[in-house]
């Protein structure tokens, strides 16, 4: 079974506060489930997000505005494959944002049964990190929300 495709071409920048060494650690919990997405699939990925986890959509989503636990993952994941043919992620920036980390990404892929190209970017803001996993993600339509929602600038 083939996973998204994934490609790391990021860079990672952020704070050199005192506060530095803990979102560090928060950007590399972000990059290594980047990295277990890539090569396992959602359910590789499960175990860096809490049993409480909540993934809030963007607006432009068709389908649910957030999903909650491993099983809202799951769902977030089978949305994506059931309208994407050969969805994938290339993730191009990390950012440290003291206690959230921001994912600048480009998705990829084709619209299930047109072929249609999509390449998109996207935002993500990780948050609410509880024993070293992932307790939030919102998603944004464009790398400068997810910027602006975590009070950083490009």
């Amino acid at each position: 079974m083939l996973f998204a495709r994934f490609a790391w071409r990021a860079t990672v920048s952020g704070s050199r506060d005192t506060a530095g060494a803990m979102s560090q650690a928060n950007v590399e919990i972000v990059r290594r489930g980047y990295a277990a997405f890539a090569t396992g699939g959602m359910e590789a990925a499960l175990p860096f997000f809490t049993e409480d986890t909540v993934v809030y959509s963007i607006p432009e989503w068709p389908d649910d505005p957030e999903y909650h636990g491993h099983d809202g993952l799951r769902k977030l994941d089978r949305q994506w494959r059931e309208n994407f043919d050969d969805f994938g992620f290339d993730v191009r920036e990390l950012r440290d944002a003291d206690d959230a980390v921001v994912s600048l990404c480009e998705l990829t892929g084709r619209m299930k049964g047109s072929g249609i190209p999509m390449n998109m970017e996207i935002g993500a803001v990780f948050s609410e990190f509880k024993d070293e996993r992932i307790g939030a993600q919102r998603l944004f339509p464009s790398w400068q929300s997810a910027l602006e929602a975590a009070g950083l600038r490009e």
